[in-house]
Protein backbone atom coordinates (compact mmCIF):
# COMPACT_ATOMS: atom_id res chain seq x y z
CA UNK A 1 0.00 0.00 0.00
CA UNK A 2 1.23 2.96 -0.90
CA UNK A 3 1.22 6.18 1.60
CA UNK A 4 1.04 9.37 0.14
CA UNK A 5 4.51 10.50 0.71
CA UNK A 6 5.93 7.63 -0.85
CA UNK A 7 7.06 9.31 -4.36
CA UNK A 8 8.81 11.75 -1.62
CA UNK A 9 11.34 9.93 0.82
CA UNK A 10 13.07 12.76 2.19
CA UNK A 11 9.46 14.43 2.99
CA UNK A 12 8.29 11.64 4.51
CA UNK A 13 11.64 11.11 6.64
CA UNK A 14 11.55 14.36 8.05
CA UNK A 15 8.07 14.47 8.86
CA UNK A 16 8.58 11.22 10.67
CA UNK A 17 11.35 12.72 12.25
CA UNK A 18 8.83 15.30 13.76
CA UNK A 19 7.90 12.67 16.52
CA UNK A 20 10.79 13.01 18.76
CA UNK A 21 11.55 16.69 17.96
CA UNK A 22 12.12 19.84 20.38
CA UNK A 23 8.78 21.66 20.38
CA UNK A 24 10.87 24.44 20.34
CA UNK A 25 12.75 23.43 16.74
CA UNK A 26 9.22 21.61 15.46
CA UNK A 27 6.89 24.57 15.43
CA UNK A 28 8.33 27.34 13.38
CA UNK A 29 9.26 24.56 10.68
CA UNK A 30 5.16 23.88 10.99
CA UNK A 31 4.74 26.97 10.70
CA UNK A 32 6.57 27.30 7.87
CA UNK A 33 4.75 24.78 6.09
CA UNK A 34 1.92 25.74 7.02
CA UNK A 35 2.80 29.52 5.61
CA UNK A 36 3.50 27.49 1.86
CA UNK A 37 0.21 25.77 1.94
CA UNK A 38 -1.50 29.18 2.48
CA UNK A 39 0.93 30.75 -0.26
CA UNK A 40 -0.03 28.05 -2.72
CA UNK A 41 -3.38 26.34 -2.38
CA UNK A 42 -5.42 28.64 0.46
CA UNK A 43 -8.12 26.07 -0.36
CA UNK A 44 -6.63 23.44 1.81
CA UNK A 45 -7.13 25.08 4.64
CA UNK A 46 -10.80 25.84 4.67
CA UNK A 47 -13.04 25.50 7.45
CA UNK A 48 -14.80 22.83 5.14
CA UNK A 49 -12.16 20.98 3.89
CA UNK A 50 -10.62 20.24 7.58
CA UNK A 51 -14.06 18.13 7.74
CA UNK A 52 -12.66 16.07 5.49
CA UNK A 53 -9.57 15.04 7.66
CA UNK A 54 -9.73 11.70 10.01
CA UNK A 55 -10.36 11.80 13.39
CA UNK A 56 -9.28 9.08 15.38
CA UNK A 57 -11.14 8.64 18.54
CA UNK A 58 -8.38 6.53 19.78
CA UNK A 59 -5.77 8.34 18.61
CA UNK A 60 -3.79 6.06 17.00
CA UNK A 61 -1.30 7.81 14.98
CA UNK A 62 1.44 9.63 16.94
CA UNK A 63 0.29 12.46 14.83
CA UNK A 64 -3.07 12.16 16.05
CA UNK A 65 -2.25 13.22 19.22
CA UNK A 66 -0.66 17.20 18.63
CA UNK A 67 -3.37 19.23 16.89
CA UNK A 68 -1.12 21.57 14.88
CA UNK A 69 0.67 18.18 13.74
CA UNK A 70 -2.31 16.52 13.04
CA UNK A 71 -3.56 19.63 10.40
CA UNK A 72 -0.07 19.84 8.81
CA UNK A 73 -0.32 15.81 7.90
CA UNK A 74 -3.83 15.90 6.83
CA UNK A 75 -3.15 18.90 4.59
CA UNK A 76 -0.15 17.92 2.70
CA UNK A 77 -2.05 14.10 2.56
CA UNK A 78 -4.67 16.48 0.45
CA UNK A 79 -1.52 18.32 -1.34
CA UNK A 80 -0.53 17.78 -4.63
CA UNK A 81 2.41 17.00 -6.13
CA UNK A 82 3.69 20.44 -6.68
CA UNK A 83 3.13 21.32 -3.09
CA UNK A 84 4.85 18.44 -1.62
CA UNK A 85 7.80 19.03 -3.07
CA UNK A 86 8.08 22.51 -2.27
CA UNK A 87 7.74 21.36 1.18
CA UNK A 88 10.20 18.69 1.00
CA UNK A 89 12.88 21.22 -0.66
CA UNK A 90 11.48 23.76 2.50
CA UNK A 91 12.56 20.73 5.18
CA UNK A 92 15.77 19.66 3.07
CA UNK A 93 16.98 23.45 3.52
CA UNK A 94 15.55 24.79 7.34
CA UNK A 95 15.20 21.43 8.93
CA UNK A 96 18.72 20.81 11.59
CA UNK A 97 20.16 17.36 10.53
CA UNK A 98 20.09 15.12 13.31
Amino acid sequence: MNRWYDNFPDLGARLNAFKDMNQEIRDPLLKGIMALVQQYDPSLLSYEKAFDFPLHLNRLRWYDKDPYIWLVFNTLKVADDTLLQSVENYLIEKMPDN
